[in-house]
C-alpha cells in the first residue's frame, strides 16, 4: 500500500509539473502575442501621427486658399457692381444725348420744311 501511495504521489507531482509547464508555455505564447501587438500599435502610431500632422497642414492650406478665393470673389462682385453703375451712367448719358439730338433734328427738320414749303400749322397748335 505504501508503494501505491508513493506511486500516486509521484503521478500527482508529475501531473502538476506538466500542468505548470503547459501553463508557463501558454503564458509565454500570450506574452509574445502582447509584444507583437504592442509593436504593431507602436508602428501604426509612428506612421499615423505624422500623417495626421500632414493632414492638419493640408487642411490649413485649403482653408487659406478658400479665404483667398473668397476675397477674390468679393473683389469680382465689387467690380461687377462698379461696372453696372458705370454702364447705367453711360446709358443715361447716351440716351439723353440721343433724345436731345433727335429733338433737335426733328425741330430743325420741321423748321426747314416750314421755311421752304410754307407749311401751315394745324389749328389746335399755339404760336
Amino acid at each position: 500500500m505504501d508503494l501505491f501511495v508513493e506511486l500516486m504521489k509521484g503521478l500527482l507531482y508529475a501531473g502538476i509539473a506538466v500542468a505548470f509547464f503547459l501553463l508557463a508555455w501558454a503564458f509565454l505564447r500570450l506574452a509574445r502575442i502582447f509584444a507583437t501587438t504592442e509593436k504593431s500599435i507602436r508602428d501604426v502610431s509612428e506612421q499615423v501621427v505624422p500623417l495626421i500632422g500632414k493632414t492638419h497642414t493640408t487642411v490649413d492650406n485649403i482653408n487659406s486658399q478658400l479665404s483667398q478665393l473668397d476675397e477674390a470673389v468679393g473683389d469680382v462682385a465689387g467690380m461687377t457692381d462698379e461696372l453696372d453703375q458705370t454702364t447705367t451712367v453711360i446709358t443715361r448719358g447716351v440716351r439723353g444725348g440721343i433724345i436731345r439730338a433727335s429733338s433737335a433734328t426733328a425741330g430743325l427738320s420741321r423748321g426747314i420744311s416750314t421755311f421752304l414749303g410754307g407749311e401751315k400749322r394745324p389749328e389746335g397748335e399755339d404760336r
